[in-house]
């Protein structure tokens, strides 16, 4: 019937309200507080999802039918939340045994004044209207700055669409890849080697009990593809001294580890204490030896007075190309923050690359496609730091980037079935 699933979801976004967090993230408190079924917590992750998307639509359809009422928030939200999902493509069934169920199970808690909109649920499930699931400014930021008007309208129909992979790699540093190959075929996961790059793996069937042993015992990271594209870009080597600045949660600093196969030294650094202890406690986990946590504030100076062979800087970005996965972002997201971030980033670049050697290479990267994080961040750092130029990625993968910046590249989800990344790679000349 569903009803669990949506009183989770309910949950899920009365603690969005609380402390500003996406409703993925909501739902990862809620069910840490009560026990619900797998069942449950996967059907209100795609309800959450398709209202992340579908929101707008049901809002449309609902205006004009609600307009003057004395609904309050729980009232509206249930009505946004199952007319977003029947909109969505969920079939919740028969939608008046649906919400009699949920009268019942919400009891003293169900909105009476609800009652008299219930019917709009049935004109919704009749005839759905789709609306653009975006916000204005974001739809013509990206005809006009990115990609123009038709390839726009592919990315952000693909994104609503499809479904993101899930990518991993090995943890070689426990056992061989033959071995963890082995071990996932008797666990029923099925994983297949990426062939644009080595090393990273599509999990393309899986049974879910498996899987999770898997990560258990550390012999595999769930990852994003560009992740592992960016470490690759750096070409990270053995016995190496490398710097990795805004590195919690790790991703970037466990696969160069991988890289260097645990030889070498990497330093990473994050502003928060508690996401230190976290990949501290990560890394220990997945055997990676050769790593030095620092807590520091990029944005300053930081406190080394060291020369190291190269640098990783991804700093906090806005997260336009995370869309994707997490589709709320687009409603929160708005162009102050774009140029708020562009202005931390620039800090970050600068205050990271004095700590560069001469020849040396620093790699930049976002999971942002705004061309003010990303080609105007590097712009202006290569224009007061004539000691640094843009060398070419040596990996043919992605598009090149914007404002004839043709050495630094470009992912979206469309084309590159990842998240939307930028990577620039930069050498220090002297």
């Amino acid at each position: 019937m569903n009803t669990d699933a949506i009183l989770l979801s309910l949950e899920a976004l009365k603690v969005c309200r609380e402390i500003n967090v996406s409703p993925s993230s909501a739902l990862y408190f809620v069910a840490k507080k009560r026990r619900y079924s797998i069942k449950d917590l996967r059907m209100a992750r795609k309800i959450l999802h398709v209202y992340s998307i579908y929101r707008k639509s049901a809002q449309k359809c609902l205006k004009k039918l609600v307009v003057g009422s004395s609904l309050d928030w729980l009232g509206i939200t249930i009505l946004e939340l199952i007319s977003s999902s029947i909109i969505g493509g969920i079939n919740f069934g028969d939608i008046s045994q649906l919400v009699s169920s949920l009268r019942q199970a919400m009891g003293k808690n169900w909105p009476e004044e609800l009652e008299k909109y219930l019917g709009i649920l049935r004109f919704v499930s009749s005839s759905p209207t789709i609306e653009v699931n975006y916000p204005n400014w974001f739809m013509k930021y990206l005809e006009k700055m990115i990609m123009g008007r038709i390839e726009t309208e592919r990315y952000l129909d693909f994104q609503d669409k499809v479904n993101p992979p899930m990518y991993a790699s090995l943890n070689t540093l426990k056992v061989s890849i033959d071995e963890i190959l082995k071990l996932a075929d008797e666990e029923n996961v099925l994983l297949r080697e990426d062939n644009r790059l080595p090393g990273i793996y599509i999990v393309e069937a899986s049974n879910t009990k498996g899987l999770k042993r898997l990560i258990d015992k550390g012999l595999i990271t769930i990852h994003d593809f560009s992740s592992y594209y960016a470490v690759k870009a750096l070409r990270p080597e053995p016995n190496e001294l490398i710097l990795d600045v805004c590195s919690a949660p790790g991703t970037k600093t466990w696969i160069s580890t991988l890289e260097m196969k645990n030889r070498g030294k990497i330093i990473s650094i994050d502003s928060s204490w508690k996401r230190i202890r976290s990949q501290l406690k990560r890394m220990k986990f997945l055997d990676a030896t050769i790593v030095q946590l620092i807590q520091a504030d990029a944005t300053i100076p930081l406190p080394l007075r060291i020369e190291v062979d190269k640098v990783i800087v991804d700093p906090p970005c806005s997260s336009t190309g995370l869309i994707w996965r997490e589709p709320f972002y687009r409603w929160v997201i708005k162009p102050r923050h774009i140029k708020m971030f562009a202005n931390l980033q620039s800090k970050i670049l600068e205050n990271s690359a004095i700590h560069l050697k001469r020849g040396g290479l620093l790699l930049y990267s976002t999971c942002s496609i705004t061309i003010e994080e990303n080609e105007i961040v590097v712009e202006d750092f290569i224009r007061t730091h004539p000691n640094f130029e843009l060398v070419e990625i040596p990996l043919n993968i992605g598009s090149q980037g914007l404002r004839g910046l043709t050495e630094t590249r470009r992912l979206y989800p469309h084309t590159d079935r990842c998240n939307g990344f930028f990577t620039a790679l930069l050498k220090r000349r002297y």
